[in-house]
């Protein structure tokens, strides 16, 4: 039975597979999708046309307007990122006030709470190379 199935698997072992499972097994020139002088024609007319500059001009965009699309996108990927997208106005309230809580928690400990922790940081290794803090500036005593 079990060599029937494996004469069943490949009848033709030298035939191409329609898929071919890994790039060896390739016909020699199927990657060469550009190959006929129509198909590299029009290749060419495509790229041409992209890059020519007498087409129609962008219409021009505000600042204001630019920096509204900036933000709303944003916002979106925020929500779609986090989940947001499928909650309730409610929910949505709630999660975006806890988020801009903590933001506001981490600006606030970094803008008031930063420069005592580098003065300290700095003194401590003026402390640990001299030995003293009599060489210290006068903001370490």
């Amino acid at each position: 039975m079990s060599t029937d199935f494996h004469q069943h698997q490949n009848p033709h072992p030298s035939s191409l597979e329609p898929f071919p499972r890994f790039i060896d097994s390739a016909p020699p020139n199927s990657a060469n999708y550009f190959s006929s002088p129509m198909a590299m024609a029009a290749v060419q007319l495509l790229a041409s046309s992209s890059s020519s500059h007498l087409g129609p001009k962008k219409p021009w965009i505000s600042v204001p307007a630019k920096v509204s699309n900036y933000l709303r996108l944003r916002y979106y990927q925020y929500e779609v990122t986090f989940g947001v997208y499928v909650m309730t106005p409610t929910e949505k309230l709630v999660f975006n006030t806890i988020v801009l809580t903590i933001f506001t928690a981490l600006f606030y400990a970094l803008f008031w709470g930063f420069q005592p922790f580098v003065v300290n940081a700095l003194c401590r290794l003026i402390y640990y190379m001299t030995g003293s803090l009599s060489n210290a500036p006068q903001l370490c005593t």
